[in-house]
């Protein structure tokens, strides 16, 4: 069995005070923050919600946190999230797996990463080890193939000092001199008018409604529905939308694409009876977790960020709304009671 989790919205939650929470945590839910993003935004995670996903994995489940987000990020947050055996960011572009910092001798290791995890009430002492990331060179060979993202989006990282944040050794390739379809496309965008997120980005590139000038940002449903409706979108690429934002990366890419690959890597590539719908469950919160999340067994939904996203869980008996705002199940509290569903249904 494998867990696939988003993190944003599903593990990680932004409420708007956490304080009392914070204050009163008697019974080891306390809450950490996590760095600020490059939007800005500042997260908290639960205790709770670490250590019932550690004891996912010490039941023996493959545990994964599959996100969206830009790997600079990822990189930043890893020391607040829980140990996974694979970490999947730009919306399934780039596969990492923890590898030991005693070794720095393979293949794909993350030049410059260094993680000390930060302790968490009740956290195992084997939770503290550092560890440093190793890319899944396979998947990247793919995704990078010239006619699709290229190559011209990979920097080598540095940890910057006296910070939880990176900076590059090399800079980063203007979006108008990298090849690619994904590319093209960007550049296309851009000739729109439109401003694209690509820092920290090598497979992916976002386009923020509040990025926008202000014609294009009050036109932006228009341009969200264009998207929904692949209009003008090359068949090589896929697309997301999430919160105002679209993401675009290459077709091969997305959340279940990379979760079948993964499940299949794990367990048997070549035994054809593996399948998301048979052996896999998934968190998530979004417009852009919907593929994932009609592919899997089940899925568990700690907060529903979009209507379409509650219309689809009323729709699909599989799909889990555990939140509730009427009991004060909300946000972190949503979380873990979603993970202790996921065990109890396994039987951990």
């Amino acid at each position: 069995m494998a867990v696939f989790s988003d993190v944003d919205g599903t593990l990680v939650h932004y409420p708007a005070n956490v304080d009392e929470r914070t204050a009163d945590a008697d019974d080891g839910n306390d809450l950490m923050y996590l760095p600020p993003s490059k939007t800005g935004q500042r997260g908290v995670i639960s205790s709770k919600t670490l250590r019932l996903c550690q004891k996912l994995r010490d039941g023996g489940v493959s545990f994964v946190l599959v996100s969206g987000m830009r790997s600079t990020t990822l990189f930043q947050r890893l020391p607040y999230l829980p140990r996974a055996d694979a970490y999947v960011s730009e919306s399934g572009g780039r596969i990492f797996y923890p590898h030991s910092a005693l070794d720095d001798n393979i293949d794909g290791l993350v030049d410059g990463l260094l993680v000390y995890p930060k302790e968490y009430t009740g956290c195992s002492q084997s939770h503290l080890n550092p560890f440093t990331l190793v890319e899944d060179l396979d998947w990247r060979n793919e995704i990078s193939k010239l006619e699709c993202a290229g190559l011209d989006g990979y920097s080598i990282l540095a940890p910057r000092a006296g910070s939880d944040g990176f900076s590059t050794l090399t800079p980063p390739v203007p979006i108008e001199h990298r090849k690619g379809a994904l590319w093209q496309h960007a550049q296309t965008l851009q000739k729109q008018g439109f401003f694209l997120d690509s820092s920290g980005y090598a497979t992916a590139f976002r386009v923020n409604r509040k990025h926008q000038e202000s014609e294009l940002a009050l036109n932006f449903d228009a341009f969200l529905q264009k998207c929904n409706n692949r209009e003008d979108i090359p068949d090589e690429l896929g697309c997301s939308t999430n919160l105002g934002c679209v993401d675009f990366f290459p077709k091969m890419s997305g959340k279940k694409n990379v979760c079948d690959y993964l499940l299949r890597k794990f367990f048997n590539y070549h035994d054809e009876t593996i399948s998301l719908k048979k052996h896999a469950c998934c968190l998530c919160d979004d417009d852009n977790d919907i593929e994932m999340a009609l592919a899997c067994h089940k899925t568990y939904l700690p907060s529903v960020t979009s209507e379409s996203i509650r219309k689809l869980a009323g729709e699909n008996g599989h799909m889990i709304i555990t939140e509730s705002a009427d009991e004060g199940i909300v946000e972190s509290f949503a979380t873990e009671a979603a993970l202790e569903m996921i065990l109890r249904d396994i039987q951990i």
